[in-house]
């Protein structure tokens, strides 16, 4: 090993301790987001009373099975809950390393640097989601598709005596390459429902492959006449497809092959979030997530484009190609403008958020599948046709939220990383343009880091990071299930009484109150009240119901505001200087707020 891969090489270790400090500092500080108490609360209820149920609205079987056995080692904790993503979420780094020969040593080390300290990433990792397990499966499937396809390769170039015999030559690291993608496929789809989209990208990918290698070529006559090269394909094909139904069904019936069990599994959830975004549930405009990848990941943004067109285009080409994409985008967005201004024009122009969003995202799309068949190297062309598809289908679909930022980020950090191992060793720094990306790389980088370290150790829930969705509870909510804690204490423990009023908190407190058996929920405001901890809803007004009961209740019983959640209504005037460097914002937040009134022991 010579000097500079050993260098390169202490560099990758030190990012992986790196990743795995990052992620497991202080990771249970944050108090639980919405979706993480829901998660948490039913993956309790399969660890205590193994009692479990799909629900699209929740996901998949695997996270819950996952994590009920932590809890089975650990305690049911927020740690526990959040251990499983924050150590994926590090090994991600792991699977960079056969992706080495590809990437480059330069490149494998700069993928690292972009995973481990990634706003995005980081802050999946330390979150109790199945968003970073999809990732990581993801980027498995990859490194194993790539294996796979090198031990074909080289099977193919074997030549023997004994190739007369039907699988002389054949690796045995195929079928393990296979079982392996076939089980990170399935656990994606018992993981989340966007697995659906994964699995016909990857189909569209193939089709597309199908033509670029020109396998159509004389299809008629092998089908007539099928011989070795024709036959273990599609066998190999055929082993795929069963082991994902196999451990796709054993995920989601617990039988080896139910066929109608995962028919019944597959419908509930195609029709579930086919009807969110139908209804534009948590609706967004296109540009969202290209929006917090240019904020969070500036040069992992930055320079995957640039590798997109380095790698896709020659000569004066990627010219041309940008002149062309701009002037079409310029001209869709003139047209949304005029029929968002006089409605009489919607008849012929696209005035609805999905046509738009079809017409300014479909070139990208186009410009993908053109890039499996033209663009030579074949790895990247997976990438280039995975991060533009995502960045397609993820602008179109209207369930806009933050965690699937990650879906095209991934494919994006790759291709990043990959441009810039094979474009920096030969930098000019010495020229104009040499050095000024050089720069604009330390800059951007040092922003990154910035942005991460601000995000997952400072803003954690602070709404004015756009990464956080609205449904993360301010960190002053710990307060009160700090003081629900000592109240109850003094009474009977956790068979204390607690009554609560406000329906839209069950949620956020099933997964605190799981171990008090005496809680009330949707408790009348007419009723009695007289229990040592009492929760009502807190609004704006004159005279609310938190008001009302503090009077009722007199001076036995001590008052704690809080809120379950708060959010941003973001305006273009928000983006200053200041906001983009540390999310500052000139108002306080909306809340939806919320009163705990305790009665302290008397002694």
């Amino acid at each position: 090993m010579n000097k500079k891969h050993f260098v390169l090489a202490a560099f990758f270790i030190l990012i992986i301790f790196l990743a795995f400090f990052l992620r497991l500092y202080h990771l249970d500080e944050r108090v639980f987001h919405h979706d993480e108490s829901a998660v948490g609360y039913f993956t309790y209820k399969l660890f205590n009373d193994s009692v479990y149920s799909y629900d699209p609205s929740f996901h998949g079987p695997f996270m819950y099975y996952a994590t009920s056995e932590m809890y089975r080692h650990l305690e049911d904790t927020v740690f526990a809950s959040r251990l499983l993503p924050a150590l994926i979420g590090a090994s991600m780094i792991f699977l960079l390393i056969p992706l080495r020969r590809y990437l480059g040593n330069t490149g494998t080390v700069i993928a690292a640097f972009f995973l481990a300290l990634s706003p995005s990433f980081l802050y999946y990792s330390r979150f109790y989601r199945e968003d970073i397990f999809i990732s990581f499966f993801t980027l498995l499937a990859l490194v194993c598709a790539v294996k796979y396809a090198e031990a074909f390769d080289k099977d193919r170039g074997k030549v023997s005596l004994l190739n007369l015999h039907f699988f002389a030559g054949y690796s045995i690291e195929r079928v393990f390459y296979l079982a392996l993608g076939g089980i990170a496929i399935s656990s994606m789809a018992a993981l989340k429902e966007n697995a659906y989209i994964i699995m016909a990208l990857i189909a569209l990918f193939l089709f597309l492959f199908f033509i670029r290698e020109g396998w159509y070529r004389g299809l008629i006559d092998r089908l007539k006449r099928p011989d070795r090269e024709f036959i273990v394909p599609i066998l190999e094909g055929l082993f795929l497809v069963l082991v994902v139904l196999v451990v796709f069904s054993l995920f989601y019936t617990g039988n080896l092959l139910d066929i109608s069990g995962m028919k019944a599994a597959v419908e509930k959830a195609l029709s579930h979030w086919y009807e969110m975004h139908r209804i534009e549930r948590m609706g967004g405009p296109y540009f969202f997530y290209i929006a917090r990848i240019a904020l969070y990941e500036l040069p992992v943004l930055v320079f995957g484009i640039l590798g997109m067109f380095y790698y896709g285009c020659r000569d004066r080409k990627k010219e041309k190609l940008l002149a062309v994409l701009l002037i079409y985008w310029v001209f869709v967005d003139i047209m949304y403008l005029i029929a968002q201004s006089f409605p009489w024009t919607g008849k012929f122009l696209p005035i609805t958020y999905i046509q738009s969003s079809i017409l300014i995202f479909l070139p990208i799309l186009v410009l993908g599948m053109i890039g499996v068949v033209y663009i030579k190297n074949r790895f990247i062309a997976f990438l280039v046709f995975w991060a533009l598809s995502n960045f397609f289908i993820y602008s179109y679909v209207q369930e806009k939220v933050p965690w699937l930022v990650l879906n095209p980020l991934l494919p994006l950090v790759l291709i990043a990383a990959a441009y810039l191992g094979e474009v920096l060793p030969g930098l000019n720094i010495r020229s104009r343009a040499g050095a000024a990306a050089v720069f604009f790389l330390l800059v951007s980088s040092l922003f990154f880091v910035h942005s991460s370290l601000l995000l997952n150790y400072q803003n954690y829930t602070d709404p004015a990071e756009p990464m956080i969705q609205a449904s993360q509870a301010p960190q002053k909510f710990s307060e009160v299930i700090t003081k629900i804690s000592e109240i109850s204490s003094g009474y009977s423990n956790q068979s204390t009484e607690i009554q609560i009023t406000d329906v839209n908190l069950e949620t956020q407190f099933l997964w605190h109150g799981r171990h008090y058996s005496n809680i009330k929920w949707k408790v009348s405001l007419d009723a009695e009240f007289n229990a040592p901890l009492i929760v009502v809803h807190d609004s704006d007004g004159n005279e609310t119901e938190a008001d009302v009961m503090q009077r009722n209740l007199g001076s036995d019983y001590i008052r704690l505001d809080s809120a379950k959640m708060s959010w941003y209504w973001f305006k273009m005037s928000d983006i200053t200087p200041e906001y983009v460097l540390w999310r500052k914002m000139n108002r306080p937040p909306d809340e939806y707020r919320f009163v705990l009134f305790y009665k302290p022991v008397t002694k």
